[in-house]
């Protein structure tokens, strides 16, 4: 049971990350995928893998309060320290869509759209500061902000996104990125 577990979760990254790819919210090696196992685990993704062509076997896996496995990714630890924190979050996605970041530029963060919809799925929207990539002060800031948010917009960094699966977390990106597109939108046509 726990083998075809593990199998159908490493199928769901390799998915979530085709679709990332191809709805261009991830380009080329950036972003990141994780999903919670049994038994304390956590299968990541690895450095450097471009997130339309993974594959199952090359997901790393470790232990939840190990070190991160060498090969993961960048920012393998800010995933560790969310499921350590936050045990209800059940898979993390890490992407860089272009109009939350062109938001994030601007010192905004996206104000629902309008969509009553858009509430449903992200409720509340976290900010953490400019913080390294890659550090230990950055997976913290993230964990904390996830414990109060399912999303969070990490200044000129992207945005994390919680789920009970990676779909789930996937759609919360998705939706952050069309209320940012509409945030914008309006903003630039100006009062009217």
């Amino acid at each position: 049971m726990a083998e075809w577990t593990e199998a159908r979760l490493r199928a769901e990254l390799v998915g979530v990350g085709a679709a990332l790819a191809r709805k261009g919210l991830v380009r080329g090696r950036e972003g990141n995928l994780s999903c919670r196992l049994e038994r304390g685990r956590v299968l990541l993704t690895p450095k450097g893998a471009d997130k339309g062509r993974l594959a199952a076997p090359e997901l790393a896996c470790c232990d939840v309060d190990g070190a991160p496995p060498a090969g993961a990714s960048s920012e393998a630890l800010l995933h560790l320290e969310v499921y350590r924190r936050c045990p209800e979050v059940a898979a993390l996605v890490h992407a860089h869509p272009g109009q939350v970041l062109a938001l994030d530029a601007r010192g905004a963060l996206p104000d629902g759209g309008g969509l009553p919809e858009a509430a449903l799925v992200l409720g509340r929207i976290a900010r953490v500061p400019v913080l390294p990539p890659g550090s230990l002060e950055l997976a913290v800031a993230c964990a904390e902000a996830l414990r109060r948010a399912p999303v969070a917009v990490m200044a000129r960094h992207g945005v994390v996104a919680a789920g009970r699966d990676a779909w789930e977390a996937l759609e919360r990106v998705e939706v952050l990125e069309l209320v940012a597109a509409i945030t914008l939108a309006r903003r630039n046509a100006g009062p009217g």
